[in-house]
């Protein structure tokens, strides 16, 4: 199963110099794992586990910002996403990898206990 999310970087998310902090790329990359580990499972996941993010190049204010989920991995409880994340200045037409990375959710229940897929 797969998720794609695009939106233009704003003002808001980027630093002096214009660049997104990275912050805010982990906040979209977790959002994005989020939404389609409930996709899913049609159960409420949290964040587990974030393996080896590396920022590649940096997403600038105005880019087209595109996120590309993909679930790797179901267990009992839990699921591993692959979230890619690039980046494309639409005016000069140049697109970037920006970071990639592996995301682990755990479903749970009303009281916050592991629940099963």
């Amino acid at each position: 199963m797969k998720l794609k999310m695009s939106f233009l970087a704003e003002p808001s998310d980027a630093n002096y110099r214009g660049n997104v902090h990275g912050g805010k790329v982990m906040k979209w990359i977790d959002e994005v794992g989020y939404a389609l580990s409930v996709q899913y499972s049609g159960k409420y996941c949290v964040t587990k586990f974030v393996d080896d993010i590396e920022f590649l190049e940096p997403v600038h204010i105005g880019d087209l910002v595109i996120l590309k989920a993909k679930i790797i991995k179901v267990g009992n409880t839990s699921l591993r996403i692959h979230v890619n994340v690039s980046s494309e200045s639409l005016v000069e037409k140049i697109k970037k990898q920006n970071c990639a990375c592996d995301i682990v959710f755990v479903a749970v229940d009303d009281a916050g206990n592991k629940s099963q897929i």
